[in-house]
Formats: C-alpha cells, sequence, structure tokens
C-alpha cells in the first residue's frame, strides 16, 4: 500500500477535494408548504413565554435590591454601633446625632431607594449579656462604660413588583428590612 502525499494529505490532491467537495455540498432546499404554515409559530411562542421570562428578570432584580439593601443596613449597623461603642462624640454634636451621622452616611449608597426618615433606630442597654430577653431588664441608651447594647435598626422596603410584592410582601407590598447587633461598650470615660 502506497503512501503518497495524496492520501497522507488528501486535501493536497485536487482530484479527492473534488470528490470530497461533492461529498458536503447539499442541494438546495426549496420552500415547502410545511415551512409556510410554521412561520408565524415562534411569534406565538415568545408571546406566550416572554411575560415570564420578563417577570423572572424583574423578580431577579427586585430580590436582588432587597439583599444589597439588607447587606447595607448590616454594615452600616456595624459601623454605627462600633461608634457608639467607643463613647466617639464628635465636636458640637450630642453621641446619638454622631451615630445617625455614621448610619446615614453608610446608608447614602442607596439614597435613590431609601428615604432616611423611615430608618427606625432604637438601642436598648443592658448591665450583662444574660439580661437580654429578660422581663424588666433594660434601658432605652446608647449604655455607659462596659454595658452590653443591642442596636437595632429597620426599615420598611417598598416593592416595585405586584407579584413579587404579593408574595413575600404585607398588605401594603412592604417588607421590614432589619439588621440588629449586640456589642459591649469600651471603657471609656
Amino acid at each position: 500500500m502506497e503512501q503518497g502525499p495524496a492520501l497522507l494529505y488528501p486535501w493536497k490532491d485536487k482530484k479527492m477535494l473534488g470528490s470530497f467537495h461533492k461529498l458536503l455540498r447539499h442541494p438546495k432546499r426549496l420552500p415547502s408548504q410545511h415551512d409556510k404554515q410554521r412561520r408565524g409559530v415562534t411569534a406565538v411562542e415568545f408571546a406566550l413565554i416572554a411575560p415570564a421570562f420578563f417577570m423572572l428578570l424583574v423578580g431577579i432584580t427586585e430580590i436582588s435590591l432587597v439583599m444589597l439593601t439588607e447587606h447595607l443596613l448590616e454594615n452600616a449597623t456595624y459601623n454605627a454601633s462600633r461608634t457608639a461603642k467607643t463613647g466617639y462624640v464628635a465636636s458640637e454634636k450630642t453621641q446619638i446625632e454622631t451615630v445617625m451621622d455614621v448610619l446615614l452616611t453608610r446608608l447614602s449608597g442607596l439614597s435613590p431607594l431609601i428615604d432616611p426618615a423611615k430608618i427606625s433606630v432604637t438601642w436598648t442597654s443592658y448591665g450583662d449579656l444574660s439580661d437580654i430577653g429578660q422581663p424588666d431588664q433594660g434601658e432605652v441608651s446608647m449604655g455607659t462604660a462596659s454595658q452590653v447594647v443591642v442596636y437595632t435598626i429597620s426599615y420598611p422596603w417598598k416593592l416595585f413588583t405586584p407579584v413579587i410584592g404579593n408574595i413575600i410582601g404585607d398588605e401594603n407590598k412592604i417588607i421590614n428590612l432589619t439588621s440588629r447587633i449586640v456589642v459591649r461598650n469600651e471603657p471609656y470615660d
């Protein structure tokens, strides 16, 4: 059996190359009656699937915004409590004003979506960690040195999508995003 260049490299032999082209060529297909009947099927299928697909995209976007806001709320709560537990007070401000400034600065990343007037902040101080949740324990304050303080920040998020709002929101399509952190104040004076 001869192993010439034509057998090893068939594309170099013009005679064999012509036969490969014949094998690869397809006869032209003429449009049939079946093709004419199927022309509008794609548009109908798209019309059936498009509303659900776009609702899914909007739902994913909305849930992503809720998760982003929840993350920013957690981060703002951490930073505000960190400022408060050190006892830091900015010049010409009270401790509450200083903490609220830190909180609002951290939440300003979503300023068009978050209304600062709707943010609810509470702080309750306790003598010890074991006092948290006990009846008749705790005082509404940022505490004194070495006290335990629970900071709770919440925001009522209005859902944009009616379907998502009916599933996870209340009757007004609002979910309450809440962040809570427990810290012990540093022994500042």
